[in-house]
């Protein structure tokens, strides 16, 4: 078990989903947001991980509706980001 992991108070599990989200960003003077998508591959009760092409950063929101309860709104801080074959993975914690 890597460092990483035995930090974790949350035991992610394999989740393999696609996700469209939305970035709330308000590094600019008018507040923008960004429409991008990816894959879900990984949960916990306190968060997930997601691959996608747009380049996340940390301190980042985003949101997204579940797709399992119509009208629930997921709203998450992107805590770690990093590039992988091109694409970047992120870990979200819930907010």
């Amino acid at each position: 078990m890597d460092s990483a992991e035995e930090k974790r108070r949350h035991k992610r599990v394999p989740y393999h989903s696609p996700i469209q989200f939305i970035v709330l960003s308000s590094e600019t003077p008018e507040y923008q947001r960004i429409r991008s998508s990816g894959e879900i591959v990984d949960a916990s009760s306190a968060g997930i991980g997601i691959l996608t092409d747009f380049p996340l950063r940390p301190g980042q929101v985003l949101e997204w509706d579940d797709r399992h309860q119509k009208g629930k709104l997921h709203i998450a801080l992107v805590k770690w980001s990093r590039e992988q074959d091109a694409r970047y993975r992120a870990g979200l914690v819930f907010i």
